[in-house]
């Protein structure tokens, strides 16, 4: 048993879906029910009973449901403890950072925010997205910047920047044009895919969806979405990705437009927690966030 397989349980409570709960915990959907799969082998019974359209608990899931809360509480508490005895009053802002982010973006805006406040400190924690919300949840991270795709009441969101998409051909299968394609003409290929951490899988299904598009999935996933590009290249699949994550190299990749030339583009966003203390230095962060990404974007 772990804490996750509590929360996976926690989030189906509260969500009555499976498929919910696993965007919930920003895991896919088999790893979720292996999770509660494997908790309720070690509880010795079933936790949920499922039909074809819904999920409800059982009266064990029922008896055992408060003591999971209880724990995961508990857990929290523990934390919150922890952080506030190691660095009661630290002129710091703990900063959560999904891989995706662009880096020549991140770079000059802590610059600026340094000049602003050379006295407050800025530390990094890059991570999967699931453990970056967790954290910010938990209170050990002040703000986090991912992809701009959640919905949560306890949250807050400021946009970031946007960057456009790009369309690396599998093999050698470049199409036709002046350095764009059209989504449509190539919704129909198979795309290599990396686990949904990052943000980057769950935008390009969303992309999918968006445009009432089946997306065609490769059978294995790359490890990341550095391999996404090399496995292009050896003809598994497509790829799609921001343009800062590009790889310098002959292969041409191609802007993403829409059927009247508009550029398709994945936004960015920083969450904080709605409720809570913020210091004077974390709400200057924010503001500074704000103002800074009203102004200047990647490419400037």
């Amino acid at each position: 048993m772990n804490l996750n397989q509590l929360r996976y349980a926690k989030a189906v409570t509260d969500t009555g879906s499976f498929t919910l709960a696993a965007e919930q915990c920003y895991v896919t959907q088999p790893t979720l029910s292996n999770g509660i799969a494997q908790l309720e082998q070690e509880f010795g019974d079933k936790i949920f009973k499922r039909t074809t359209r819904t999920v409800s608990l059982t009266p064990f899931g029922e008896h055992i449901m408060p003591f999971i809360e209880h724990s995961l509480s508990a857990n929290d508490e523990l934390i919150r403890e922890t952080r506030n005895f190691v660095s009661p009053a630290r002129t710091a802002v703990r900063v959560g950072t999904s891989p995706l982010v662009n880096t020549g973006w991140m770079a000059p805006m802590l610059e600026k925010f340094r000049e602003r406040q050379p006295e407050v400190e800025v530390i990094l924690h890059e991570q999967n997205m699931a453990d970056l919300y967790r954290m910010l949840d938990e209170g050990l991270l002040d703000i986090v910047f991912g992809v701009a795709d959640t919905s949560k009441a306890t949250w807050k969101t400021a946009f970031l920047y946007r960057e456009p998409l790009y369309f690396i051909p599998r093999g050698a299968n470049y199409p036709d044009g002046e350095g764009t394609v059209v989504f449509e003409e190539i919704s129909g290929e198979t795309f290599v895919m990396v686990p949904n951490v990052c943000g980057l899988a769950k935008t390009t299904r969303s992309l999918f969806r968006s445009h009432r598009k089946k997306l065609n999935e490769y059978s294995g996933e790359a490890l990341s979405y550095q391999v996404l590009e090399q496995w292009a290249s050896l003809g598994l699949g497509a790829a799609i990705l921001p343009k800062s994550k590009l790889v310098p190299s002959e292969r041409k990749a191609y802007a993403l437009t829409d059927k009247s030339g508009n550029e398709l583009f994945i936004d960015f966003e920083a969450v904080w927690l709605a409720s809570g203390e913020h210091t004077p230095h974390q709400q200057e962060y924010i503001s500074f966030l704000k103002e800074y990404c009203a102004i200047y974007s990647p490419d400037e």
